[in-house]
């Protein structure tokens, strides 16, 4: 397998990474324990010594020697290779290098590419990718007001053109997220619920710790969605359905459990009566 150490920049005023038969050379150094870095560990110093015979301990006379040099074009590595793979080791968890592009490492100059593993985590990506692209094409207008909620955007006055564009931009910019917040979170419909009171002060949150009225329901949005999907806590959920929409117009975006359905309906039957008997008292004038 080959591997690639490619220098990452280049001179802010001359726009090269190095002159012409200009090198630069990576060596053991001082770690803050007190110890010489080699990149190696035991195993791979006893495994590497036999192949080499070399003596590879840390406080031994060849990492005094012992360096990679650099220059401005990259370096191909073959690990097949024993002293190849001595190198590769050393630099792999070098301070001044790091082993992908992704990595963020302030210190780091060079960057280890491995084109097999660089090719998994491309089919990877690819593969979230498509399947994220391939949910966002089955929502409704309505689903995607929902999403961009659970991402703290009020999507509420938006046409459904602008909609789209705001949300897609989103799923194609990180489409993990997308999978997690929405396609596989089993709690979206409550965390939406969460979110839409907040943003009408039904529900007050202060850092990290939410309230109903008085009653504090929940450190982190997790705790809030627990105290609202537990069975004892229906009532101040149907409460805060309540306050979300009008009666006659009550669809819940959350649904409610069966156990409260019949008793929410009984209710709103028993409420209804009660009006018609008042408008039909006598003495009553239109």
């Amino acid at each position: 397998m080959r591997i690639i150490l490619r220098p990452l920049r280049k001179n802010a005023w001359s726009g090269l990474v190095k002159y012409r038969n200009c090198y630069e050379d990576l060596r053991p150094y001082w770690t803050r324990s007190g110890r010489v870095y080699t990149g190696l560990t035991r195993k791979d110093e006893e495994r590497l010594s036999d192949i080499l015979n070399l003596d590879l301990k840390q406080d031994s006379e060849f990492w005094k020697n012992f360096f990679v040099r650099t220059s401005g074009r990259d370096l191909y590595l073959d690990i097949e290779d024993a002293m190849d793979e001595l190198r590769y080791l050393f630099l792999k968890s070098h301070k001044r290098v790091k082993n992908s592009i992704m990595e963020h490492k302030a210190s780091a100059n060079f960057v280890l590419i491995n084109k097999d593993e660089e090719a998994k985590r491309d089919n990877v990506y690819g593969r979230v990718k498509r399947e994220a692209l391939k949910e966002f094409g089955l929502l409704s207008p309505d689903d995607m007001r929902k999403c961009l909620r659970l991402y703290g955007h009020n999507a509420d006055s938006l046409s459904n053109e602008i909609l789209e564009s705001r949300l897609f931009k989103i799923v194609e910019g990180n489409p993990e997220s997308f999978i997690n917040k929405w396609v596989k979170n089993v709690t979206r419909d409550t965390e939406f619920l969460v979110e839409t009171c907040i943003s009408r002060n039904i529900i007050r949150r202060n850092k990290n710790i939410y309230k109903y009225g008085t009653e504090i329901i929940g450190h982190g949005l997790a705790d809030v969605v627990s105290f609202l999907e537990d069975p004892k806590n229906q009532d101040i959920k149907i409460t805060i359905l309540r306050q979300i929409e009008p009666k006659d117009r009550l669809k819940t975006e959350v649904e409610l459990p069966e156990v409260n359905k019949k008793a929410f309906e009984d209710e709103e039957v028993k409420e209804g009566k009660e009006g018609k008997v008042r408008g039909t008292k006598k003495g009553d004038t239109l």
